[in-house]
């Protein structure tokens, strides 16, 4: 804990600042997760890839 009490002002915004970046991050990551959780993962139609691949 000493090491915070080092620090400076600038280090410590910046240590919060990644902090709270990382934070947002994985709450994004877990709204997403959910979001698309009930739904299907494939597709509604074929991409190009897939339609080219076909006719081969």
């Amino acid at each position: 804990m000493s090491v915070l009490l080092d620090a400076t002002d600038k280090s410590r915004r910046t240590l919060r600042l990644a902090v709270v970046t990382a934070a947002l991050g994985v709450a994004g990551m877990f709204t997403a997760a959910f979001t698309f959780a009930g739904q299907e993962a494939q597709a509604s139609e074929a991409g190009p890839a897939a339609v080219a691949s076909a006719e081969r």
